[in-house]
């Protein structure tokens, strides 16, 4: 009598909360490198639109223009870079998550990874139309059974989690300390464009 040998479990789509965290995690981390070239450089010119109007067409009017295109740029290099050479960005490890191949299950590749990179900012960056598609993009993962987004689906990755599946619970803290960064950043954005 010979004995299958034993098929390695496929990781569990990650958790929506550890998601979330390692998303806010990369946006702070990218802030943080980025802001102060932008702060120096950054001379936005108002168009006396409402503000959402500016939010919605950030190109309009806008003299540094660039800078939105080079953020995108770097956003997805960012992205592209850590993926396609680790599998995961330096939110995704605090997490303990990484993006693999829906298909094959292995680290997503440079094909997927510039896929999944430019994707993902770019649906920002569409005028008018942009937030409502990056939300979408965001929420897909609320109705996928695997837990994609759509930037996933079109590069065929998936986010897996690679703690202990049987340990419940975890990652609790990093998701309160995402949530709370998050609030922290939307309330110093918020009192940065009321004092401009």
């Amino acid at each position: 009598m010979t004995l299958a040998p034993e098929v390695a479990a496929a990781p569990p789509p990650a958790a929506r909360r550890h998601r979330l965290s390692a998303f806010v995690l990369d946006y702070l981390i990218f802030s943080l490198l980025f802001a102060p070239a932008y702060l120096e450089w950054s001379e936005k010119e108002t168009t006396g639109a409402p503000m959402l109007e500016d939010i919605l067409q950030p190109y309009a009017g806008n003299r540094d223009g660039w800078m939105e295109v080079a953020s995108i740029a770097l956003i997805a290099t960012y992205f592209f870079a850590q993926h396609a050479l680790w599998g995961q960005t330096a939110g995704k490890q605090l997490c303990r998550l990484k993006v693999v191949s829906s298909a094959t299950g292995n680290p997503p590749g440079p094909r997927a990874s510039v896929i999944r990179a430019l994707v993902h900012p770019a649906l920002f960056a569409v005028p008018f139309i942009g937030p409502p598609l990056f939300l979408v993009n965001a929420l897909s993962i609320m109705v996928h059974p695997k837990r994609r987004c759509l930037h996933d689906m079109i590069a065929g990755t998936m986010v897996v989690g690679l703690g202990d599946p049987a340990r419940r619970g975890g990652g609790g803290f990093l998701f309160a300390l995402g949530l709370t960064v998050s609030l922290l950043a939307a309330l110093a954005l918020v009192v940065a464009l009321l004092t401009r």
